[in-house]
């Protein structure tokens, strides 16, 4: 019989040992109806023996009836190379269709024609039940593997954004730890040195004597004589390490100008007696001792 495209009906093939058998049991289709009642259509009679022609013709069958006295080795051997998930492969026995006289009978053909390929359709049907529900769980499958892919994508759109990012980080740390270094290298005695506070001179004497400060000038022209060391006094401020020493040195100032003010006279004296007798020179100044009456003259 030819293989016609079927479509939704279940197609059977059926593979004999021989023509004689192949002639009763394409009768025995022909009176069974099977197209007309069942749905089924017995796409093809093959008498055969030889395996790679029964694989050629039965490929692409939904059920496959193999001949033979029982589940013999012919039939085991063809059920193991003809298997498949989507087909089902039935046994067409010899022994339900022959006289004690050893002929096939048409109508015992007929019936376990109709009998084998019922059971075959029904295990057909359970499995096509099957595929259809691992069908269903695959494509469930696929749409949540679709998804996850999906998400995979932005995943890796995400993370190649934040691999951007993170090298921008990492550059602007280098940057850092660039200034950082030169800064460190610039300022890493800082701790070493001296740093002055700086206060304004009349406060500070006013806090200090609970008088006006007069004349800054002959305390900036005294610190810039002697020279303390970390002290500075210029522009109306005084600058030393701590309020205490700028206060001291205040203290010696102004014990200093006391000293020279009471004394000036006796200074002035004292030093003339000690000067040669020959008459001095006429001069507009006088070089005088490194002493305190002359720091402001």
């Amino acid at each position: 019989m030819e293989n016609n495209n079927y479509g939704s009906k279940i197609d059977v093939r059926i593979i004999v040992s021989n023509l004689d058998i192949a002639g009763l049991v394409s009768k025995a289709v022909d009176s069974a109806q099977l197209e007309r009642d069942y749905n089924v259509v017995v796409s093809s009679i093959i008498p055969t023996t030889d395996l790679e022609l029964a694989k050629k013709v039965a490929d692409g069958a939904d059920i496959i009836l193999i001949g033979g006295y029982g589940q013999d080795d012919n039939f085991n051997m063809l059920f193991n190379d003809l298997k498949t998930d989507f087909n089902h492969i039935g046994l067409f026995d010899y022994n339900n269709v022959l006289f004690e006289s050893e002929e096939v009978n048409a109508e015992l053909a007929q019936k376990e024609i109709l009998n084998s390929i019922i059971k075959s359709t029904l295990s057909y049907s359970l499995n096509l039940i099957n595929i259809h529900t691992l069908e269903n769980k695959l494509l469930k499958l696929t749409h949540n593997y679709n998804n996850l892919l999906d998400d995979y994508n932005k995943l890796i759109k995400e993370n190649e954004v934040l691999s951007m990012e993170n090298n921008d980080l990492h550059e602007d740390i280098n940057t850092l730890k660039s200034d950082f270094t030169n800064f460190k290298n610039r300022f890493e005695d800082i701790h070493n040195k001296d740093f002055l506070e700086i206060y304004r001179l009349d406060e500070l004497w006013y806090e200090v004597f609970r008088q006006d400060l007069v004349d800054d000038e002959k305390i900036v022209i005294a610190t810039n004589k002697f020279k303390p060391d970390n002290i500075l006094v210029g522009q109306g401020f005084i600058a030393a390490q701590s309020k205490n020493h700028a206060v001291d040195w205040l203290k010696i100032i102004k014990t200093a100008l006391i000293f020279v003010e009471d004394n000036k006279e006796e200074l002035v004296e004292e030093l003339s007696s000690k000067r040669p007798t020959k008459p001095p020179e006429v001069r507009e100044d006088y070089d005088l001792p490194n002493t305190f009456e002359n720091f402001w003259e």
